[in-house]
């Protein structure tokens, strides 16, 4: 029987609110540096979240710079439609070649690079892409559509993206963003863990960091749509490994997540509430387990999210936490450092992956825990993959980065220099030359220089230098 008219427009009146606040959540922030560009295009690009990307070529806070011209491509007439409209065109470039954002307000910002090889051209480009100084890809190709993000310090008024092609090579880009960060997203604090324990170290907000994944834990797909900071968060179940399903529950919540008021750590622009609206907890004296494969031989952050939507009451949910397989916490009583059910805290983990080229997450139920269905609960993480040195995310290449600009700047400096040089010069000796032959005339015509004042045509006296006949002792 069909649902009276009355209940879906109701329905439909709720699922609305739902979006309209899920839009507003995601608009809350205002980035004081918002540069959003459509690489290559001659017309604006808009996205379904309502972002406005607009054309490389005329924008009037970057600047491009290249020592060969750089091809604006389009995607050829008859290829099936693009996955997105930043994708329906490319800046292809020949050497290399720079962007200069301008910044606005120094600190941590978000990198978007967009590509999507739509022409087999493209798809055979292999290129590096730098920012700041810093190699951010090396050797890099794409195959299929992808978006890099990286989250680095700016600490200068202008930042330098840098695209090189590799020897007999292009390189392109279909989009670009650069995002300031808010304050809270990136911490200093984070716990090493290795196999002889966990420590505290310092010194994360100088580092540069690469997103691997996002995930939702139990959750569906959150899109730039419906989250905060324009990301994409994906479902875990691929990654789930080694676990019975007997092992954990999926939850839902439908409540309201409450974040700490005048928190300066926790705000949605960490995580947005869809992302902690969901969980995936493990039964007491079972663990649940997640496998990530990620490159061999570099240093990750793992950001785990928990929010207990799961508990009745406060201090019932006891269990530990493993990264790579070594224990980084022991009986994590989420309710000692939350105070309140639903409170959404996070805790940054650091672990160094060395040859197997996956890293494995988990959580396990504790003995101390009260609730015989629920022993551990887990919202939703991201991995970062960290630089590897001060030059490169995957250390030190001989890769001139902007050098093309350096070296040129100094030879149209010098040049430019030697111009003036020479035009004042030039000026000096014609002024003596004329000195010269001034008094020459002088001497012959017994005139000399003296002060007197003489009448400005107006009525008034104006000082100014008058030759007036004298006599002069030769």
């Amino acid at each position: 029987m069909a649902a009276p008219p009355t209940s879906r427009r109701l329905a439909l009146g709720l699922i609305l609110i739902g979006a309209l606040c899920s839009a507003a959540a995601a608009a809350r922030f205002a980035p004081v540096d918002n540069h959003l560009l459509a690489c290559g295009a001659a017309a604006p690009a808009v996205l379904p979240d309502g972002r406005r990307f607009v054309p490389d070529s005329g924008c009037a806070s970057t600047r491009l710079r290249s020592s060969s011209p750089s091809l604006s491509s389009a995607a050829p007439p008859g290829s099936p439609p693009p996955p997105s409209p930043l994708h329906a065109s490319a800046r292809v470039f020949s050497c290399r070649a720079s962007y200069d954002l301008a910044v606005r307000r120094r600190g941590h910002h978000i990198l978007r690079l967009h590509f999507y090889p739509f022409a087999p051209a493209l798809a055979a480009s292999r290129f590096h892409v730098g920012a700041a100084g810093l190699l951010l890809l090396h050797n890099f190709t794409a195959s299929s559509p992808v978006v890099k993000e990286f989250i680095l310090p700016v600490d200068s008024d202008v930042l330098v993206l840098t695209f090189v092609p590799d020897s007999g090579s292009t390189a392109f880009v279909n989009a670009i963003e650069l995002v300031s960060a808010p304050e809270e997203l990136v911490g200093d604090i984070g716990t090493l863990v290795t196999s002889g324990g966990a420590a505290q170290i310092h010194g994360l907000s100088s580092q540069v960091f690469e997103t691997l994944y996002r995930i939702n834990v139990a959750g569906r797909k959150v899109t730039p749509f419906n989250g905060t900071l324009w990301r994409t968060w994906v479902n875990d179940e691929k990654f789930l490994v080694d676990t019975h399903s007997a092992n954990y529950r999926a939850w839902s919540f439908s409540g309201r997540i409450a974040y700490p008021k005048g928190s300066r750590q926790m705000t949605r622009e960490v995580a947005p509430d869809n992302v902690y609206n969901s969980a995936r907890s493990v039964r007491p004296g079972a663990n649940v387990t997640w496998g990530f494969p990620v490159p061999a031989g570099s240093r990750y952050l793992v950001r785990m999210h928990f929010c207990d939507i799961a508990s009745k009451v406060l201090y019932e949910l006891y269990f530990n936490i493993y990264v790579n397989g070594d224990l980084a916490v022991k009986d994590f009583d989420l309710s000692s450092v939350t105070g309140f059910l639903a409170y959404p805290y996070y805790i940054d983990f650091i672990v160094d992956v060395k040859d197997e080229g996956i890293l494995k997450l988990a959580i396990g139920g504790s003995k101390k825990s009260l609730s015989d269905e629920v022993s551990g609960i887990l919202n939703a993480l991201e991995i970062m993959r960290m630089n590897k040195t001060s030059g490169g995310m995957d250390g030190d290449f001989s890769i001139d980065l902007d050098m093309e600009y350096v070296v040129g700047k100094g030879i149209g400096e010098f040049a430019r220099s030697l111009l003036c040089g020479f035009i004042f010069a030039g000026l000096f000796v014609a002024l003596v030359m004329l000195v010269l032959r001034l008094r020459t005339e002088l001497r012959n015509n017994g005139a000399a220089w003296s002060w007197r004042p003489m009448d400005s045509g107006e009525g008034k006296l104006a000082r100014a230098y008058q030759l007036v006949p004298s006599k002069t002792d030769y």
